[in-house]
């Protein structure tokens, strides 16, 4: 089923080019505008088919197709027997739980066993004209929520969410040692490269011109033994930012190969979830707030009959 979006031009928009409107009120980018003006419908004016140099009056009523116009990612294989797990969904956007060991999109030696893959069969049984858009990824071993939306619209207005912070994901993370601060906050600077057997690291990039700024706000919920379970958030979304931080603190992730230790402790994989989701919804405005449990493992290390 397609979806579009209807708008109702008021005062401040009178005497507006359709493109102007779309461009500088919409925030749509040159690609979706030449989207939409090329497919049949998909630009109309009171009902009307228009172009983006039809001008808007006080109380027209402009149509635009909010549903990608090529539904189908050519490069994206559908795999049902890619086991997902849904925990919110609606017309223009869906959030799963994934599963520790399962990379989120295709990428060398895992073409077909992403969880894209899996939800694009999910969507061609149910929904074939949305598209799979991720907003943020998580690493192959680190479990939890994970947000699509269904069109590069919607895409566009989570991306803008995420860049003016109004959009939020918590981690829980077990680490090594025990933390002389109830909270805290990292914010050493990100430089990545690669290591010997051509694995993409980061290291500590402060005084590097190019380096990436890397911000991560940290709260220790429990100390188990020697390990410390935190809440984690970090405004700046960079490739392994927890995992490299915690190890940069002399607290590495309880089972990161990579920057800590390895295996130990009953975790066979880094010990980090994405345990809670919360941002506005991008048509309603109402926030939205979506928690996934701890999986078993890391949950071993809470006390019992804890909920966080």
């Amino acid at each position: 089923m397609k979806h579009y979006l209807d708008f109702r031009i008021t005062d401040k928009d009178d005497g507006k080019k359709i493109l102007t409107f779309l461009k500088s009120d919409l925030g749509f980018s040159t690609l979706k505008i030449r989207s939409v003006k090329f497919t049949d419908r998909g630009i109309t004016l009171n009902g009307e088919p228009a172009t983006v140099g039809s001008f808007l009056h006080t109380g027209d009523v402009l149509t635009i197709l909010r549903t990608d116009s090529d539904h189908k990612e050519r490069h994206l294989l559908s795999n049902p027997g890619v086991p997902i797990e849904v925990l919110y969904e609606d017309d223009c956007l869906i959030v799963l739980n994934k599963t520790a060991g399962m990379v989120c999109h295709p990428s060398r030696g895992h073409l077909i066993d992403s969880l894209a893959n899996g939800v694009r069969a999910y969507f061609d049984a149910t929904d074939p004209d949305a598209n799979v858009h991720l907003l943020g990824r998580l690493d192959r071993d680190t479990s939890g929520l994970v947000l699509m939306a269904k069109d590069g619209i919607t895409a566009d207005i989570l991306a803008r969410e995420k860049a003016d912070g109004t959009f939020e994901k918590t981690y829980i993370a077990v680490t090594e040692g025990r933390f002389s601060a109830p909270s805290g906050r990292f914010d050493w600077a990100m430089e990545s490269y690669h290591t010997e057997d051509g694995i993409l690291k980061n290291r500590n990039g402060s005084g590097v011109a190019d380096a990436k700024e890397a911000v991560t706000y940290y709260d220790v919920l429990y100390t188990v033994r020697d390990y410390s379970v935190l809440r984690v958030r970090i405004p700046t979304g960079r490739m392994h930012q927890i995992r490299f931080h915690m190890a940069e603190a002399g607290h590495p992730l309880l089972g990161d190969a990579l920057y800590g230790h390895g295996p130990a402790a009953g975790m066979t994989r880094h010990a980090l979830h994405a345990c809670r989701l919360s941002f506005r919804h991008p048509y309603t405005n109402e926030p939205v707030l979506i928690s996934s449990d701890l999986p078993t493992d890391m949950r071993a290390f809470l006390p019992e009959n804890i909920t966080l």
